[in-house]
C-alpha cells in the first residue's frame, strides 16, 4: 500500500552542492515585492519573532559561521529551543543553516531561497532537509507539521513584505 505524497515534499532540494541527502520538506510562494525587500525580513533573525509564526524567538546574525538561537513552535506542540549554525548566506538570494540533535542521529538543514521573477516580484522557497539515522522516522512523524509551519512562515512573509512594498509605492 503506497501512501499519498505530502503537499510539502520538495523533491530534489537536496541535490544542491553542500546540502545533505535526506527527506526534503518545504513550501514555495510568490511574493509581489522586490527580492531585496523580502531579503531584509529573511536575513533579520532578531526581527523574526515579530512576524514569523514558527520561530517565536530568534537571535543571531545572518553571517556564515554565526550561531542562531531560537524557539520553534510546531502546531500542537510546546515551543522547542534550538541552535543552528549559518552555513551559507548569499544576500538577496539564499540563507542556509543547520543543526544536529539527538546525539547526531538527526541532522536538520534549513534554507530560504529567493528567486527574482521581476524587479518587483519573487518566488520564495522555504525548506528543510532531515537527514541522519533518525531523519526518515522524524520526517514521517513530524513532516506534515513542519510543512504546515513552513507554509505559515511563507504566508506571513508575503503579508509583511507586500505590506511594506505597498506602503513604499504609495
Amino acid at each position: 500500500m503506497s501512501r499519498e505524497p505530502s503537499p510539502y515534499e520538495l523533491p530534489g532540494c537536496d541535490d544542491m552542492p553542500g546540502r545533505p541527502r535526506g527527506k526534503c520538506l518545504g513550501h514555495r510562494i510568490e511574493i509581489a515585492a522586490p527580492p531585496e525587500l523580502v531579503w531584509d525580513f529573511v536575513a533579520d533573525f532578531e526581527g523574526w519573532q515579530d512576524w514569523n509564526p514558527l520561530y517565536v524567538v530568534s537571535r543571531g546574525r545572518a553571517e556564515p559561521g554565526a550561531m542562531v538561537r531560537f524557539k520553534v513552535r510546531l502546531e500542537g506542540m510546546k515551543p522547542q529551543s534550538g541552535a543552528a549554525k549559518v552555513l551559507l548566506m548569499e544576500a538577496n538570494e539564499r540563507l542556509e543553516y543547520g543543526m544536529s540533535g539527538l546525539g547526531g542521529l538527526l541532522k536538520t538543514y534549513r534554507f530560504v531561497e529567493i528567486y527574482e521573477l521581476s524587479p518587483t516580484a519573487c518566488m520564495v522557497t522555504n525548506g528543510e532537509i532531515m537527514s541522519g539515522p533518525l531523519g526518515g522516522m522524524i520526517s514521517r512523524a513530524l513532516g506534515e507539521k513542519v510543512g504546515r509551519g513552513l507554509a505559515a512562515v511563507n504566508e506571513a512573509l508575503r503579508r509583511v513584505a507586500e505590506r511594506k512594498w505597498q506602503a513604499r509605492a504609495s
